[in-house]
């Protein structure tokens, strides 16, 4: 007999048994009555068990203690049925085992979307009347270890069409301190257009040394080419990317380096010369060219260069070319690529989960649950949703 049609048939004697126990459940306290249910399922199931296998010379054979944890204390005893031949193994077991898997599933499932492992302990204990550990729940989250370890070494595609890199600052343990420490994060679009996580890694600080390691890394797996990597203004950055992507071009974030301009500018200014800063950075019609957006930033100097010469030095021919890349990209994917917004998106989901969370007391920890949290957004977005406008990206070549 199939064993989904035995856990069916044991379900059904199940509701039976229960119908006929709760009848004299006022003579027992509620571990007997747990104790006598099981049991008589148990025997009951034996006995349709041996009643399908006559003429098989199996029997039954007594039974052997086992002690199970129960609602109201620690443990208790219940006797198991046995057959002659040992191939009797009770479905009342297998059902028992996946309530408390399921009871496991909905902890890790609670913790993943944010809570504290106080508050999914408080909840499974309101609503199942059974406790579970802030420690259990903790090692539920640790069992990912194993998957995310795997991950972190399976090799990858060989060519991705960009791949976009950030980092993340979250309070981590070391020793007996804590102190703030990034989380590198990277993924990448591939050939058909879909998202992929590609690296997550934890490093007392962000540097562009840490991040050429980490680019090395994607090498050694396997990445062969990269048309386009989209980061931050990080200084000597974009050096070390063509350290190991020698051909691949560098997106510096507009929104960071707007950003950053925008902080050396008077309050009363503000207004006009943010208006004045947008202009030369919105590029995104066919007719939009490098050579243009160079004339743009040359009219914002001629208007601002006598209060904020200084500050416009930024915006030199050749500290600026980075930041202009887009501009050479169909006017399809400009958007999706003059900054590292998509990235900061999902950075933004981690960070919904973990503020729960204070600290973490290792490293482990930290990396387990980013990588669930990303997981989830890689199944129930990434995977969901191709960036479509990427079917207009040119194919690049090696040699071009």
């Amino acid at each position: 007999m199939r064993k989904e049609t035995r856990i069916k048939q044991t379900e059904k004697m199940i509701y039976t048994a229960m119908d006929n126990l709760f009848k004299n459940q006022s003579e027992l306290n509620l571990d007997q009555f747990i104790i006598v249910v099981l049991e008589v399922l148990m025997l009951l199931e034996r006995e349709e068990y041996l009643k399908n296998h006559e003429g098989k010379e199996d029997s039954a054979n007594g039974s052997y203690p086992r002690s199970f944890k129960s609602l109201s204390k620690n443990g208790m005893q219940i006797n198991i049925p046995r057959s002659r031949d040992g191939r009797f193994k009770p479905l009342v077991l297998e059902l028992i085992k996946q309530q408390k898997e399921h009871v496991n599933d909905l902890a890790l499932l609670l913790y993943r979307k944010g809570m504290s492992s106080r508050d999914v302990s408080h909840i499974i204990k309101d609503f199942f009347g059974e406790s579970i550990s802030r420690d259990t729940v903790n090692n539920l989250a640790d069992s990912f270890q194993e998957i995310r370890q795997k991950w972190e070494n399976r090799q990858l595609d060989a060519y991705y069409k960009v791949i976009y890199c950030d980092a993340l600052f979250v309070t981590l343990r070391r020793g007996n301190s804590y102190s703030k420490e990034a989380v590198y994060v990277m993924y990448g679009v591939k050939e058909d257009n879909t998202r992929e996580l590609l690296l997550l890694e934890v490093n007392p600080s962000e540097s562009s040394t840490v991040w050429g390691e980490y680019l090395e890394k994607l090498r050694k797996r396997g990445v062969e080419q990269i048309d386009l990597i989209v980061a931050d203004g990080l200084r000597y950055f974009a050096e070390e990317a063509k350290k190991y992507y020698p051909e691949a071009d560098i997106q510096r974030c507009v929104v960071h380096f707007q950003r950053y301009i925008m902080n050396k500018i008077r309050p009363k200014d503000k207004k006009e010369f943010a208006l004045d800063l947008k202009h030369v950075f919105n590029n995104f019609d066919i007719t939009s060219t490098k050579s243009k957006a160079l004339d743009k930033i040359k009219q914002l100097k001629n208007k601002w260069g006598s209060m904020y010469g200084k500050v416009l030095e930024a915006l030199s021919e050749e500290r600026i070319q980075d930041y202009l890349t887009y501009i050479e990209y169909p006017v399809e994917v400009r958007r999706s690529i003059y900054t590292t917004n998509s990235i900061e998106n999902l950075n933004r989901q981690i960070r919904k989960v973990i503020k729960t969370k204070i600290s973490f007391e290792c490293e482990n920890n930290l990396l387990n649950l980013a990588y669930m949290v990303i997981k989830d957004f890689e199944v129930n977005s990434w995977q969901k949703y191709p960036v479509h406008n990427f079917k207009f990206w040119p194919r690049f070549t090696q040699s071009s």
